[in-house]
């Protein structure tokens, strides 16, 4: 009777969620996303070229999901002659999911997964160091503040105004406020920036004797005259907004929009232009009430106030290459005032915010020559976590290194003693047949 092979027990089934747990805490998912983030740096790095800094930052870091591909864009990068335009259809996890699902994988494979013993105290260091700088990103991608202030000697500010973000604007300039307080209704730019290419949307506030429209806006734009030229275009007050190329620093575009003004009471609309550059708001009077309403970058409130008493620059001998710029201001509190200096690499850091010496310019201001600095603005609550999170990963390299030096020191010994001990006992015996 042939032998019968036994049946191996069924095997049990392994529930979701373990699963789920071993596949995000596993070397090869962690491998996986960092060849997602070599290539989508590779690809932001070579479009930065043609599409600037800020929008390839957009594209493929601050997104969750990257539609397409400007490969055209790419091989010229790359010093292939290509004309044209190629835009490949793609689906990539941008830097936010990438930067998730990492963050994820540290944590449940660098962190609960490993085995914790006195060997692996450097990676798990390591590993918690990594998943803090991510979470500094995190805060610093949701919480930072960033822009600048544009001082000329003996002027004051307190307040500053972002780099990207663009607003509109409404404030009451007449009456004036009892309190002589200013206070200003902002349309957030998510709100009106899609509407490019004759689009419309109208804002009520219950608060404004009138409607708002906002139509056509445009990315970088110059205000012309319509008398005299032929235009398609809409014109408001006898100008229209001609549009020009996008520049590759954003922060250089000048944005305009049309606005239609109408009054919740009845009367007749009235248009206007609105553009980032214009020397004052567009004015509208409704009933006894005038408004300036303008497009401008979003606005943030310092705890202090700025003084610029003296700049200072320093040129290169026989040259106007500038070697220094010196900003020399007085720092206002209340009725306290402190001199400070900020010069280039040498910011203020105060009160959560620190201010870096950018730009200067000199122009007229009342007939005479007038030196303005211009200081970056940056509020960021983990400004020093990277640092921490560096140092801490350092530190949790480095003891790893050291404990696996001391380890590797100490197993040839062991190993010698594990050989000889064998021949020891073979001559022993040799030596001494008579032995039982």
């Amino acid at each position: 009777m042939p032998a019968v092979k036994p049946t191996p027990p069924p095997r049990s089934a392994v529930p979701l969620h373990v699963k789920l747990y071993h596949f995000f805490a596993s070397f090869g998912l962690a491998t996986v996303v960092l060849v997602f983030l070599l290539l989508i740096t590779f690809l932001g790095t070579l479009e930065q070229v043609e599409h600037g800094l800020y929008d390839s930052v957009r594209k493929y870091f601050d997104s969750f999901v990257i539609t397409s591909v400007d490969l055209a864009c790419c091989l010229r990068a790359m010093h292939v002659h290509y004309q044209g335009n190629w835009n490949l259809p793609v689906l990539i996890p941008g830097g936010m999911t990438l930067m998730a699902v990492l963050t994820v994988n540290m944590v449940l494979g660098g962190l609960i997964r490993i085995r914790k013993t006195g060997r692996t105290f450097g990676v798990i260091v390591t590993h918690g160091s990594i998943v803090f700088m991510l979470v500094a990103g995190l805060v610093s991608f949701v919480f930072k503040k960033e822009g600048a202030v544009r001082l000329a000697e003996g002027q004051v500010a307190d307040e500053f105004q972002s780099f990207h973000d663009v607003v509109i604007e409404i404030e009451r300039l007449e009456p004036v406020s009892k309190d002589g307080k200013r206070t200003a209704m902002v349309i957030p730019g998510r709100q009106f920036q899609d509407l490019t290419g004759g689009k419309a949307r109208t804002f009520v506030n219950k608060d404004l004797p009138f409607d708002l429209m906002v139509m056509n806006y445009e990315v970088n734009s110059a205000p012309k005259k319509a008398a005299g030229s032929s235009t398609s275009r809409e014109v408001a007050d006898g100008y229209f907004l001609q549009t020009l190329k996008e520049e590759l620093e954003q922060e250089r575009n000048a944005d305009g929009a049309y606005v239609k003004v109408t009054p919740k009471k009845g009367g007749e609309a009235v248009k206007g232009i609105l553009w980032r550059f214009a020397a004052a708001p567009f004015s509208v009077k409704v009933g006894d009430e005038v408004y300036g309403i303008s497009l401008t970058r979003k606005t943030y409130k310092l705890p202090f106030s700025v003084r610029l008493d003296d700049f200072q620059r320093e040129v290169h001998p026989g040259t106007e290459r500038a070697r220094k710029f010196t900003s020399v201001i007085t720092k206002i509190t209340g009725e306290n005032e402190e001199k400070k200096i900020i010069t280039m690499n040498e910011p203020l850091r105060d009160e959560g915010f620190a201010l870096f010496q950018s730009a200067f310019d000199v122009g007229e201001r009342g007939g005479a020559m007038v030196e303005s600095s211009t200081l970056q603005v940056v509020n960021n609550p983990s400004d020093h976590w990277p640092l921490y999170a560096m140092l801490a990963t350092m530190a949790g390299m480095l003891g790893h290194m050291i404990a696996q030096l001391v380890r590797f020191l100490r197993k040839p010994a062991s190993r010698s003693t594990k050989a000889f001990q064998p021949e020891a006992s073979s001559s022993a015996s040799t030596t001494n047949p008579a032995t039982p």
